[in-house]
């Protein structure tokens, strides 16, 4: 049974993930491992994981695995790793992504120039410059030979991240990829059939359901309700609250903080007033907005270090249809970690995995009240495998 794998936020699911699952269904079953409720951007996810699960399903999923909260909202280096190496624990012989190029041979070559030493050697300079990384590894490659340009698109820069981590775990992937089509990534203009997920999310927390039906399949759209939107602005005062209690230790065991920046955030909480006031306080040439956000959500859950570049402990299954299910039961015993399908099984979990996993347990609690309708604690102990029938 061949089984092609994909990574996503589903956040929310549109017209542009339904293509890239079709494409992804021509190729065996379709496994996707998706965002918690904390995404890589360093905010909420605007629907709830199982939310967005049941939408991956009835959209062309047939398995869908979690990326802890460690993954989720981290570098594109450590989500990638999360990612393919859930992947490659359920069977997975292939993986598909969307990408600006849609060649896979541009985004191998982008692969093998930063893997060179002379691609290590420009990036440290520019690093110690005090760019972001993310523009001094452009920069870098460009300066090692990398002429195409293709590190100046988002969905090219994760696939090479994925490429990348699965070399590095030993997961023999074929690739293939999805040209991405209309709305650019983060784009606030719909385009040719196709919105953002930026787009769509400003959308949902306007109310403007209409719009959002245009690009949302139809057979989800109820899914995506104002009382499953979430909005971190119902939140801002809890996070700030807890952030105004850690401490400097604390923040600087925080996971990717380096260059002292915790003793620039331990004081920018003491002053911040809102949590945009924070971010640009905060902000400096070398930081991104996006890992500022993800510093102060990461301090706010309480997430440490542990599995920062590591590989996950577990497994977590939230849901499958028939055919996911086959595969599940084919390839679980033969994972190099723990599949988890009920929660009660994380009783038999190591001590660093079962401190994942309640991690997890805190992130979606404190989720929850970002919800209009508040979930009392406990419901990942609660919650059930979603099943769906085709």
């Amino acid at each position: 049974m061949s089984a092609i794998g994909v990574i996503a936020e589903f956040n929310p699911i549109h017209t542009g993930h339904v293509y890239l699952l079709s494409e992804a269904k021509k190729h065996g079953t379709v496994v996707a491992v998706i965002s918690g409720n904390f995404v890589q951007r360093g905010d909420i996810a605007i629907a709830e994981k199982r939310v967005r699960a049941k939408a991956a399903l009835l959209c062309g999923a047939d398995l869908v695995l979690e990326l802890p909260v460690t993954y989720s909202m981290s570098t594109a280096q450590n989500f990638a790793l999360g990612g393919v190496f859930t992947l490659k624990a359920m069977g997975c012989d292939s993986l598909i992504f969307g990408s600006e190029c849609g060649d896979i041979t541009e985004l191998e070559k982008a692969c093998g120039v930063l893997k060179s030493g002379k691609f290590s050697e420009e990036a440290e300079k520019l690093l110690g410059s005090g760019m972001t990384f993310a523009a001094a590894r452009e920069k870098a490659a460009e300066l090692a030979g990398l002429d195409s340009g293709v590190l100046k698109g988002a969905n090219n820069n994760l696939a090479v991240e994925y490429m990348l981590a699965a070399e590095n775990i030993g997961a023999d992937f074929e690739y293939f990829t999805v040209k991405r089509q209309g709305a650019a990534h983060d784009s606030q203009i719909s385009c040719k059939g196709f919105a953002s997920a930026s787009l769509l999310r400003k959308k949902l927390l306007e109310g403007d359901y209409g719009f959002c039906r245009k690009y949302i399949p139809e057979n989800v759209s109820g899914l995506f309700t104002e009382e499953n939107t979430a909005d971190i602005k119902r939140i801002e005062n809890a996070v700030l609250a807890v952030l105004r209690c850690r401490s400097i230790q604390e923040l600087k065991g925080l996971p990717d903080i380096s260059e002292g920046i915790e003793n620039k955030l331990f004081s920018a909480i003491r002053v911040a007033k809102s949590l945009d006031e924070l971010y640009n306080t905060v902000k400096v040439k070398r930081y991104t907005h996006a890992r500022i956000r993800r510093l102060a959500l990461n301090a706010f859950i309480g997430t440490g270090s542990a599995f920062f570049m590591k590989p996950p402990p577990y497994v977590r299954v939230l849901g499958f249809n028939p055919r996911g299910e086959a595969l599940l039961k084919k390839n679980a015993s033969a994972s190099p970690v723990p599949v988890i399908t009920r929660a009660a099984q994380t009783a038999a979990l190591n001590a660093g995995a079962l401190g994942l996993f309640q991690t997890e347990c805190r992130a979606a609690d404190l989720y929850s009240l970002a919800l209009k309708k508040i979930k009392p604690c406990g419901t990942e102990y609660t919650a059930k495998i979603i099943k769906t029938e085709c």
